[in-house]
């Protein structure tokens, strides 16, 4: 019994000593996760502070420049069999300009802006020998341009609605001849101008011209 007692008393002590030196391991442990460092006398307490965080502006990725604006041909643009199938069949190609010729009438706001335009096409489709005809006008345009042209044709009377990216205003009216529709497309500083017999003739065109920019611009948002 005694020799049985003793080894209890050893396994015990044992035990103890393991159970002592896991404990002091524990608190050496959570004292340095606590920050309790032992400093030497007279030195300075370790600094906490942390480097700053980068800033988002610092680690945001920056937006890939566009390309220039390519502006295809007419052509291109609207192509003569669609321009046959909108109008009539014995519609022309009549004229191919890289300015926007002005005819006078325009407002004043409308006139800045195409003076202020770095790149643009005109094309006019019409029927010879007759009264027949619409044009296609396309330009880039500043936001400020964009804002003033908007503003005025609201205040002209054009009926404004917007899809997306895409803002349209509109009109109809009696001509001189026949009816006149006309249609002005911007989305982001891109600005398309149509003018025709009918507002279905010049949504359509206005439509084909903006697909095809955007096949011929694929790092621009249209």
């Amino acid at each position: 019994m005694n020799g049985g007692r003793e080894d209890y008393s050893v396994v015990v002590s044992a035990y103890r000593g393991r159970a002592a030196l896991a404990a002091a391991s524990v608190m050496s442990v959570s004292l340095l996760l606590a920050g309790c460092v032992q400093v030497e006398p007279g030195s300075s307490s370790p600094s906490t502070s942390s480097s700053p965080s980068p800033s988002a502006s610092e680690t945001s990725t920056p937006l890939p420049t566009p390309d220039p604006l390519i502006i295809p041909g007419c052509e291109t643009l609207l192509p003569l069999t669609t321009a046959k199938a909108l109008f009539s069949r014995d519609t022309e190609a009549f004229g191919e300009d890289d300015t926007i010729v002005l005819r006078g009438d325009e407002l004043p706001e409308i006139a800045s802006a195409v003076s202020d335009a770095t790149i643009a096409k005109n094309c006019i489709w019409a029927v010879p020998r007759s009264d027949g005809s619409f044009a296609l006008s396309i330009a880039d345009i500043s936001e400020a341009d964009r804002v003033s042209v908007s503003d005025a044709l609201i205040a002209a009377g054009y009926t404004g609605s917007a899809d997306g990216e895409v803002t349209t205003f509109e009109r109809e009216f009696e001509g001189g001849v026949s009816l006149i529709g006309e249609m002005h497309l911007f989305t982001s500083d891109l600005w398309i101008y149509v003018q025709g017999t009918s507002l279905s003739l010049t949504n359509a065109v206005a439509n084909s011209a903006l697909d095809e920019l955007r096949l011929a611009n694929p790092t621009r948002t249209y």
